[in-house]
């Protein structure tokens, strides 16, 4: 059926969008690749492959997507093709190759703008620097979830925090504004529109708890006013009201966003980095009620387990690294804390992440590798709970996880 709906993080996947690497995440230098967002340059054979038992195997368990056949088919229709370029021309020096662009077949153009397109042969920019682009390489583009969030069957886009993400949600807002089966309704913020100094917002600080509750990071990439901004419209166009739970996170490399310390795994159990979400020193949270007029309260709550148990959702927290303090650390940078629910008590997560397997394991979580699905020795529906574990060390360089690379657009009600 067309459409969207997400009312939860765990309830059964329906469909989701992924982004399978290609040639743009080796279009950076190691001198690159800081300004780029990563954490070292990556080889794409080995991303590929890592990315390739993700998409294989949650191609078992809902229908799947690509970003660029999905962009592909929006750009198809002339009209929308002329509207996408003319947007993309505010904010990338193409101004003057709409037509050479507009000539172009729908799927190749929709590879170019995410793969790179050089700046013109013997002008300045060329000239000057020969690896310039009229439209630079999106290497973080398959970590979907950064550049929209769906929230019923409404959609945020989002407002990149790093002007080398702001192509990737042009891209997501088309897509979602424009495809005939998976428009979302309105756009609770319009990114690339509403984005300035004081609001920034990305996908992966968005997990959604209900229907009427939200938890949102105060992080690196989402600042507090973009929140209010989002909180009023989402009470308006839902007709609310709506608790929204803001956890401000320190400002650091291993804390982007919410996911990467807080994930919701099955209905009363949370993934989380304890120093972070639950120890003495955890992060400040203030609860923010919306109501239908968009009128906004705030008020401090002693934590976020303790904010969401007050509105009646109680969490039991299973630790990232099993709460070793080496291994807590270690394997949050490795993006311990960021896995993706399927179906409810059913998640994926990396294979590194061994001392965090350990806990979901004495959670009552039974663990397996992703390739046991994929080549039909095992059936995720002989299972309760369920750890699929694929490997992704290279992918992890590039800084996310299985929630960062997976943006779903539709899951069943719990």
């Amino acid at each position: 059926m067309p459409g969207l709906n997400i009312t939860s993080e765990i309830g059964d996947l329906k469909k989701v969008i992924l982004h399978s690497p290609g040639p743009e995440v080796e279009a950076m230098t190691p001198g690159e690749a800081a300004q780029d967002l990563y954490n070292d340059i990556v080889p794409l054979g080995a991303v590929r492959r890592e990315h390739d038992r993700l998409s294989a195997f949650l191609s078992q368990v809902s229908t799947v997507y690509e970003l660029e056949d999905l962009f592909a088919q929006c750009l198809g229709q002339e009209d929308q093709r002329f509207e996408f370029l003319g947007i993309l021309s505010g904010f990338c020096p193409i101004g003057n190759r709409i037509d050479e662009l507009m000539g172009l077949p729908a799927q190749r153009l929709a590879k170019l703008v995410i793969e790179g397109l050089p700046a013109v042969e013997g002008g300045l920019a060329q000239v000057l620097s020969p690896r310039s682009f009229s439209l630079r390489p999106l290497p973080n583009a398959y970590f979907m979830r950064d550049t929209a969030a769906i929230f019923l069957d409404f959609a945020l886009s989002s407002a990149m925090a790093f002007d080398v993400r702001v192509v990737e949600s042009l891209i997501t807002r088309f897509v979602l504004t424009r495809h005939h089966e998976l428009r979302a309704r309105a756009l609770l913020l319009d990114g690339p529109r509403d984005r300035n100094r004081f609001v920034t917002m990305e996908g992966g600080d968005v997990v959604v708890i209900s229907r009427n509750a939200l938890a949102i990071g105060v992080s690196e990439r989402t600042t507090p006013d973009a929140i209010e901004l989002f909180a009023r419209s989402a009470a308006l166009a839902t007709d609310g009201p709506l608790a929204i739970f803001a956890v401000v996170l320190p400002k650091e490399r291993a804390t982007i966003h919410l996911d990467m310390v807080f994930t919701v795994i099955d209905r009363e159990q949370v993934l989380v980095h304890g120093p972070t979400i639950t120890g003495p020193s955890r992060r400040p949270v203030f609860r923010i009620d919306a109501l239908p007029t968009g009128i906004l309260s705030t008020r401090p709550v002693p934590g976020l387990l303790e904010g969401l148990t007050e509105a009646g959702f109680d969490f039991a927290p299973v630790l990232c690294g099993s709460g070793d303090p080496l291994y807590e650390e270690r394997e949050q940078w490795l993006s311990g804390s960021n896995s993706f629910a399927f179906a409810p008590g059913k998640i994926l997560m990396y294979s590194c992440n061994l001392k965090t397997m350990d806990a979901l394991s004495g959670s009552g979580f039974a663990v397996r590798n992703a390739e046991d699905f994929i080549e039909g020795r095992e059936r995720v529906a002989d299972f309760g709970k369920l750890v699929v574990a694929f490997d992704g060390i290279e992918l992890a360089r590039g800084g996310g996880g299985a929630r960062c690379m997976t943006m779903p657009l539709e899951r069943a009600e719990l």
